[in-house]
């Protein structure tokens, strides 16, 4: 359990630059370990927390129209998930569940807001985070418009390759919006 306090105290230490704003944070998350395959937040709920993955990784999917599991984002260590709550008062639209054994900090949201407003750098970084993690989502948005599935898997073998390593086969050729068999073809091919 120290060591997880640590790494959250470096965390906002590393990103606010503030040792009082660092402690404070450190000391705000409930810890949660996940089994794999452990739901974290279902489709339709509002949860009140955000979290930040202290180890392992998380996958975002929904579910689409013919009933398929189409995997929309994921999160690994040092990255943030549930930002939706954060975001928006309107239940979630897609799914969160552990794809390996992970652990999270959970922050209540209530409390963060307490704290932007003594610090008003944590607001600042908050909303840092917040847009390289939409200009994340564009980048993909825009790779699936101009890239063949096999340029996106070479993008994600330069920028992600411990994804490649953590994640489920079937949940990575759904994040790039091929079967499981043209993955396969793919990786065949490199």
């Amino acid at each position: 359990m120290e060591e997880y306090v640590k790494y959250i105290c470096d965390y906002f230490l590393k990103i606010c630059g503030d040792a009082a704003l660092s402690k404070r944070m450190s000391a705000l998350p409930k810890i949660a370990r996940l089994a794999c395959g452990e739901g974290i937040l279902e489709a339709g709920q509002r949860r009140n927390y955000i979290c930040l993955v202290l180890s392992g990784l998380v996958r975002g999917f929904y579910i689409d129209e013919d009933g398929n599991d189409v995997t929309k984002c994921f999160s690994k260590k040092g990255d943030w998930c549930c930002s939706y709550n954060y975001l928006s008062k309107a239940p979630c639209p897609f799914y969160l569940e552990a794809e390996q054994d992970t652990i999270l900090a959970m922050f209540n949201i209530p409390d963060i807001e307490k704290i932007k407003e003594e610090y008003p750098i944590l607001e600042a970084k908050i909303e840092e985070l917040l847009a390289e993690s939409m200009m994340k989502s564009e980048q993909r948005i825009y790779s699936f418009i101009s890239m063949e599935a096999k340029d996106r898997y070479m993008l994600i073998m330069k920028e992600e390759p411990e994804l490649l390593k953590m994640a489920k086969q079937e949940h990575i050729a759904s994040y790039l919006g091929v079967t499981p068999s043209s993955l396969s073809r793919i990786k065949r091919s490199l």
